[in-house]
């Protein structure tokens, strides 16, 4: 049983402003997969047959690009978002939490690099 205080349980976890900014990312982001991942749900739908061929005919048009693109990038910080939380959640160790953090961003990085590569590869032929 621990006799801290409450505030003394609160110090040290960071800027309240800060977790404002993360719950209002996570919320944005989450809005905007809904329409561009309806967007590539019915678009790939749409498509005769879901062949290497045809996905990439799809791509050629910037319009498409442009939004998969968009719901790619999108997919991926919402999900670093949320691995960040359930790190901050259920790690309890501190360094660990930041080894952890650190990790989750570099990956979310890569994977944003490696989604912007592959779609204007595709595109730009």
């Amino acid at each position: 049983m621990s006799y801290q205080s409450d505030i003394a349980k609160v110090k040290g976890l960071g800027s309240v402003k800060h977790g404002f900014g993360h719950w209002w990312m996570q919320r944005l982001t989450a809005v905007l997969l809904v329409p561009t991942g309806l967007f590539v749900l019915i678009s790939f739908m749409k498509l005769d047959g879901l062949t290497a061929a045809t996905v990439v005919s799809w791509m050629q048009s910037p319009i498409n690009s442009i939004l998969l693109l968009l719901f790619l990038l999108t997919a991926t910080y919402h999900g670093a978002l949320g691995l960040q939380v359930v790190v901050e959640d259920y790690v309890g160790s501190h360094a660990f939490q930041l080894v952890l953090q650190y990790l989750i961003k570099i990956i979310m990085i890569l994977l944003m690099m490696v989604n912007t590569y592959s779609v204007s590869s595709v595109l730009f032929g």
